[in-house]
């Protein structure tokens, strides 16, 4: 089977990446910071206290 020859543009693409994630790192602007709520597994399925009294002021 002939050998296939690699396309550089993944390569290009790879390098033009580098340079937009450094760039955006670089930035000096306020860094976002997750929630604590954001870091668990399953944000969605935890019923916190604010979250219930919601619900029971939404039913009434």
């Amino acid at each position: 089977m002939p050998e296939r020859h690699k396309k550089p543009k993944m390569a290009q693409f790879l390098k033009d990446n580098q340079k937009r994630l450094q760039e955006f790192n670089d930035r000096k602007g306020e860094k976002y910071t997750r929630e604590p709520w954001m870091l668990n597994a399953n944000p969605a399925a935890e019923w916190t206290t604010e979250i219930l009294v919601e619900s029971e002021q939404a039913d009434h």
